[in-house]
């Protein structure tokens, strides 16, 4: 304890100030007129009141060009929520925009857990001094400085401090939203060299974009979002204006580079948007998510899946990029199985995932879950062309491909798209947001993505032989030892799985 309290003295640090008088501040109405009010009311002419238009988002550049369409499309709000807003081509890019976007007089409230890799003072610039824009931050440590000088607060209010928020929604004007697991980073847009992962969004107009908007809100009103003027009494208009100096600089660089695919500055997308009437498919939605405050958690996201697994008789698919089961849903798996239901789950592998950790206490359930009657399939880190084409934007070459989807699909009817891992973390411990989706349409495109992943060209499809021994099937090749891995992970895995800590991943 001395030690610890002589590295604060030692590193620095500063303690966050109390907050008595925070605004509650609410969605604005949403927009009547520009582009993406428009596109809203053409969607809705024919559709029933009480449904949606939906799209998925399968790709990493399709994903950043939807919104980079809506934050340049936005005359009204912008209302961005996430668990990670991290630096580089892509997370810049979205940054810069959007501040545009507030200096033309778009109101933009960001909410993350995670914010760049900026200094307290950078996040107190940038929410003080420019103008219509807001940043809090969820549920940071009292004591700020560095990593170190923060370590005894974490360590003395762990289970506080280990709730996070995990919830990823990004509005535009009241009139379009995208629900979904992609974070703003390179990884998630198609733009890293080392991985780049394969995930997936949803991209809603209608009704279900008021309830995304109130679940924001619910977040941004709540105790544990601290405002980012607060952060620091360091901030200043210079820092703000020096920050966006090097932010050009690095955008003006990538120009040929990374975002050679990506227009740097603002645009016209009504083309783009025209065409969502013949892209869109129609159907019922709601958005579910966990509740920002801890002493009212009922784990609400987990309640409503489980019950719509439950109610699928013929086929359920489920893909996650991180699989740690309870005793309870390999019993419920079970029993589905032997009352005719098909369960197919698609994982990646060890190659494809991008925490090994997570890897080494999966190898625990394989078997037990080959028992349980699941149709299993672990996916390559080396799949087809058409899929790393999903996965990496041009110039970008991966050195490998990681599975980061997160969806559930019923009797290929039923859909569920969002941030929710099937881990113990995401199950019993952070906030956790979602799109539960009744559309034929959409469920059946979702469910031909994820049997084109689980094929025999892009996934180990694995089972037990006629000894019981486990075996690993893919592209005419029979292994009787896991697939391979670098030697690094490998090593990472197995110490993973011998720590006690399966709680808490």
């Amino acid at each position: 304890m001395w030690l610890l309290v002589a590295l604060l003295f030692v590193t620095g640090c500063t303690t966050l100030p109390e907050v008595h008088d925070k605004p509650v501040v609410m969605a604005l109405p949403s927009a009547q007129t520009g582009p993406l009010a428009v596109t809203a009311k053409n969607l809705a002419k024919g559709r029933k009141k009480s449904e949606s238009s939906m799209m998925l988002l399968e790709s990493g550049r399709e994903a950043l060009d939807w919104r980079l369409a809506m934050v340049d499309s936005a005359v009204r709000s912008l209302d961005i929520q996430l668990y990670m807003w991290k630096g580089g081509a892509s997370g810049t890019l979205l940054l810069e925009r959007v501040m545009q976007a507030a200096e033309r007089g778009v109101r933009v409230r960001i909410l993350v857990d995670y914010f760049l890799n900026s200094k307290d003072a950078g996040l107190a610039s940038l929410s003080r001094y420019h103008p219509n824009l807001d940043v809090r931050i969820f549920n940071p440590t009292k004591i700020r400085g560095s990593s170190l000088a923060r370590l005894p607060s974490i360590l003395a209010n762990f289970e506080q401090m280990n709730r996070r928020m995990h919830n990823k929604a990004f509005m535009a004007d009241g009139c379009m939203a995208i629900v979904g697991g992609r974070n703003f980073a390179d990884e998630y847009f198609g733009l890293a060299e080392d991985y780049n992962f394969l995930d997936l969004d949803v991209l809603v107009s209608g009704p279900v974009v008021s309830e995304v908007s109130m679940g924001f809100d619910e977040f941004w009103n709540s105790s544990q979002a601290y405002p980012g003027a607060m952060l620091s009494k360091k901030g200043s208009p210079e820092m703000l204006r020096d920050a966006r100096l090097h932010f050009r600089e690095l955008l003006e660089g990538e120009r040929d580079g990374k975002l050679r695919e990506f227009p740097i500055e603002r645009r016209n997308w009504r083309r783009e948007l025209a065409t969502l009437d013949r892209e869109m498919v129609e159907g019922t939605a709601s958005f579910i998510q966990d509740e920002p405050e801890v002493h009212d958690d009922d784990r609400v996201l987990v309640g409503q899946l489980t019950r719509m697994a439950r109610e699928q008789k013929r086929e359920l698919q489920l893909a996650t990029p991180y699989l740690i089961p309870s005793d309870r849903g390999i019993d419920r798996t079970r029993s589905m199985s032997d009352a005719g239901t098909r369960v197919g789950v698609l994982v990646p592998t060890l190659a494809a995932s991008d925490h090994a950790l997570v890897a080494g206490h999966y190898n625990k359930y394989r078997k037990r879950l080959l028992d349980a009657g699941v149709e299993l399939y672990e996916f390559r880190g080396d799949p087809s062309e058409e899929i790393r084409s999903l996965a990496d934007t041009s110039p970008v070459r991966s050195e490998r491909v990681t599975l980061h989807l997160k969806a559930v699909v019923g009797n290929r009817n039923h859909c569920f798209i969002g941030s929710l891992n099937l881990d113990p973390r995401a199950v019993k411990i952070n906030t956790e947001s979602g799109m539960l989706i009744e559309s034929p349409e959409l469920a059946g495109q979702l469910a031909e993505l994820i049997d084109l992943y689980s094929n025999h060209e892009n996934s180990w499809s694995v089972s037990r032989d006629d000894k019981g021994r486990v075996t690993w099937e893919s592209r005419g090749e029979t292994r009787k030892r896991k697939p391979k891995a670098k030697w690094t992970r490998r090593v990472g895995a197995w110490l993973g799985g011998l720590l006690p800590i399966k709680d808490q991943i």
